[in-house]
């Protein structure tokens, strides 16, 4: 069988910077090892701000570091390939041992997505209830954007501020999606359940390997997740632009789809975050940082949704 390597090296780019920080925040789990499904090699990986993640996959053995199967920080084998497109818990499908420091865990990590989208969908469905007025939603907007960007630049703040964040962010969406429900009968419910469909068929296409998350991947969709924020901010402060805040039905629908596009793109990133972290072994205190990251996606997601099926 011919052997067959994909090297996706790191070097000075914004991915590698961006993952890059997750090893300055969380350092990896003293003596952490990871044992692969279905083989017996133990590694240990690392993750640094110099040389990023890079990933060589040759035949079973996988390095990360530097992309040198001899030379990197990580090496195994197994009966399969691992790395870009693998599930965010490929890594330990039983268990990942530390020495003082526990470790991240996918599993753990979508437990408190889990958390952070029950806490939104509460506080939402109570501000949708209530009648909570449009400027206190401004207020809610703007403060569940200041702590977004807390957390983004100080990820070891993620533990306390991601479950505020959901609340926050979740009283806001409760106003928005009573504007949408007042004209669209029923599209509240259906963009809640078609979130959820995105989100499990985003995760069934990361896991099965139909979509690979390079660095170039990475780069891309941080380009165009800053372009669409930056769009609405301008739209928030009376800049018209078409699709947002002026136009038809028809275009806020197309400006919709591009934007649950981003929102998708980013979810398949938030994957590849988490089984970088879980292959870096990088401490558990990640776990709240990578279920935060994953619940702005989410949130895209809805509000994209919002503006697709009510067509404003």
């Amino acid at each position: 069988m011919a052997r067959r390597t994909q090297t996706n090296s790191s070097g000075g780019t914004l991915a590698a910077r961006n993952f890059g920080r997750l090893s300055q925040a969380f350092p990896r789990a003293s003596g952490g090892t990871a044992t692969l499904p279905g083989g017996t090699g133990i590694g240990t990986a690392s993750m640094d701000g110099q040389h990023g993640w890079g990933t060589s996959v040759d035949d079973g053995v996988i390095a990360g570091g530097t992309g040198s199967p001899a030379t990197s920080g990580a090496a195994a084998t197994g009966a399969a390939p691992y790395g870009y497109g693998q599930p965010p818990g490929g890594l330990a499908p039983g268990r990942i041992t530390a020495g003082d420091q526990a470790p991240l865990l996918a599993s753990e990590v979508f437990n408190k997505v889990a958390i952070l989208a029950a806490l939104a969908i509460g506080a939402g469905a109570l501000s949708f209830v209530m009648q909570v007025s449009a400027g206190m939603a401004m207020v809610a907007i703007f403060a569940a954007f200041g702590i977004a960007m807390v957390a983004s630049f100080r990820p070891h703040t993620a533990r306390v501020l991601a479950p505020i964040y959901a609340v926050v962010e979740g009283l806001a969406l409760g106003v928005i999606s009573r504007f949408y429900s007042a004209t669209s009968h029923g599209v509240v419910p259906m963009a809640v359940i078609f979130t959820g469909v995105v989100f499990m068929g985003t995760l069934g296409a990361y896991r099965s390997g139909l979509v690979r998350v390079t660095n170039r991947f990475v780069s891309m969709t941080m380009v165009l997740t800053l372009g669409i924020v930056a769009v609405f901010l301008a739209s928030m402060f009376g800049v018209p632009v078409p699709g947002v805040s002026s136009g038809g039905g028809g275009s806020y629908v197309i400006f919709g789809v591009l934007f649950l596009a981003i929102s998708v793109m980013n979810l398949f990133v938030d994957f590849e975050y988490v089984n970088r972290a879980q292959q870096a072994a990088v401490s558990a205190d990640a776990e709240w940082y990578c279920a935060f990251t994953i619940m702005l996606s989410l949130v895209m997601v809805y509000l994209s949704l919002l503006r697709i099926l009510g067509r404003r």
